[in-house]
């Protein structure tokens, strides 16, 4: 029942470079700035510390091309949704929307707002708190994505263009400018090909250093794949994307490398700049690398332009969040008429009312963690099992659908079918565990029940509500 109403509502209006500026806007966020000198306290040397992000990347890729089948092949309303429902039934779908308005997105995008409004008080010192800022990025690119779908994408672009250039410019500055007269940059630059050639002849010295190395990468892996997340994204705007057989999968892999490209610049520069030794320190005791470089090369001012890039790099997750986040809830209402009042009309500009309540639940957020000095860590925590939970299953039903809809359908198939899959559900396990471990090893009990417990509220409310979706996958 993909019917006119869609097409009123969604006209194909995003191009190949929109959705690489999706993509490479949603994942690249604050993470990058302060994960590389977390990571590197947790791996022994640059060797495992670019094999761990390498890795990540390749998870990454991994669940791009298992995108990119299901983007192509079944362009569904919503993204996840849409996969979920035909995959399994309808009351998954209903159930990863009710996680996602509830959970998984006003979270990531009140985690992005609280990191932006911290390195805005940075750059404007006594004079609005950590979660006004914060709340006022939300309100202003909520306003922005409520004048329509071609001035928010506009708008995307703007800010992910901005975003990479402000990030190659400090990567440049480690390398090539402002070299500091106390620190190491050439001295370390041209010592880091010996640095991995040492590391590779004592990485098997002991069975036992073996072993923790290993515990390290794993661990790392977690800080990693947080970092990463976000390219799925693209799915919740496949119908609105010109030529989806053909730009989709070009976006995905464009967008991912990119990325991947960028985060190796990012922890080469931070090696480069400050030696691995000192990055390893600063990772141990949170603090930020990239700040401690671009301030030792530049002083206080570059402090300052290094908080300004954070701020773009922030504003331009969260727009990202904000613009794709309401097709879920949109596709929802379509199935279920008695949600169309509050996430969206079908026809028209549909979406407005999802942009608004969204706001709206992630500023209830943003207030209730704005002022906890753990709010990020446990926003994160609160995020992770929700999310690579159905990621996970969202890729099952590639499997599902392979088998149940043999012959039928024709787009991109990924490679080495069944194993990249497999692989890639190995991983969102993996992720699922290390964030339920921790949260256990928090002691966040009540928020692990109260999350779960409303989780639970949407299964059952799926069975009271009138849907259509049945007719819908029909038809």
């Amino acid at each position: 029942m993909e019917s006119s109403d869609s097409n009123s509502a969604t006209s194909r209006v995003l191009t190949l470079f929109d959705c690489v500026c999706i993509i490479v806007g949603t994942i690249i966020g604050a993470g990058i700035f302060k994960m590389p000198a977390i990571v590197a306290s947790n791996v022994p040397n640059v060797t495992w510390l670019v094999a761990v992000w390498v890795a990540g990347g390749l998870v990454a890729l991994m669940g791009a091309l298992c995108f990119a089948e299901l983007t192509t092949t079944y362009p569904d309303r919503g993204g996840d949704y849409g996969y979920l429902k035909r995959g399994y039934h309808c009351r998954v779908g209903f159930a990863f929307s009710w996680a996602a308005f509830w959970v998984i997105r006003p979270t990531s995008i009140a985690l992005m707002a609280m990191i932006f409004g911290e390195f805005a008080v940075s750059v404007f010192p006594n004079s609005l708190p950590l979660y006004a800022f914060a709340g006022l990025s939300v309100i202003g690119l909520s306003l922005t994505n409520l004048i329509g779908v071609r001035f928010g994408k506009a708008s995307q672009n703007l800010l992910t263009v901005a975003k990479v250039a402000g990030i190659l410019v400090v990567v440049a500055a480690a390398f090539l400018v402002w070299p500091s007269a106390e620190g190491p940059n050439q001295e370390v630059l041209a010592e880091v090909p010996a640095q991995i050639s040492n590391a590779v002849d004592s990485a098997s010295t002991s069975e036992n250093s073996s072993e923790s190395t290993w515990e390290w990468f794993w661990l790392s892996m977690v800080f990693v794949m947080f970092t990463f997340g976000g390219w799925n994204d693209i799915a919740f705007v496949a119908s609105e994307t010109r030529n989806p057989k053909r730009n989709l999968l070009r976006a995905l892999v464009v967008g991912t490398g990119v990325v991947l490209l960028v985060y190796l610049l990012v922890n080469l520069a931070l090696v480069a700049g400050l030696g691995f030794e000192q990055m390893a320190s600063l990772g141990s005791r949170w603090e930020n690398a990239t700040s401690v470089l671009v301030e030792q090369n530049m002083g206080p001012l570059g402090k300052d332009l290094l908080s300004i890039l954070v701020c773009v790099s922030c504003l331009g997750a969260i727009n990202a969040m904000i613009f794709t986040s309401p097709r879920i809830y949109w596709a929802t209402a379509v199935d279920y008429p008695s949600l169309r009042l509050v996430a969206g009309d079908v026809s028209g500009k549909g979406c407005w009312r999802g942009i608004l309540l969204q706001g709206v639940v992630t500023i209830a957020y943003i207030l209730t963690f704005g002022d906890d000095k753990n709010g990020v860590e446990n926003l994160t925590a609160s995020n992770a099992p929700y999310f690579w939970s159905f990621l996970g299953l969202t890729v099952v039903t590639l499997m599902i659908n392979r088998v149940r809809f043999k012959g039928q359908f024709e787009g991109y198939r990924v490679p080495f079918y069944p194993v990249l899959p497999v692989l890639f559900v190995g991983a969102c396990l993996f992720m699922v565990y290390r964030s339920w471990t921790y949260m256990m090893d928090q002691e966040l009990w009540l928020a692990t029940a109260i999350i779960g417990g409303w989780v639970l509220v949407g299964l059952i409310l799926s069975f009271l509500l009138r849907n259509e979706a049945q007719q819908s996958l029909k038809q």
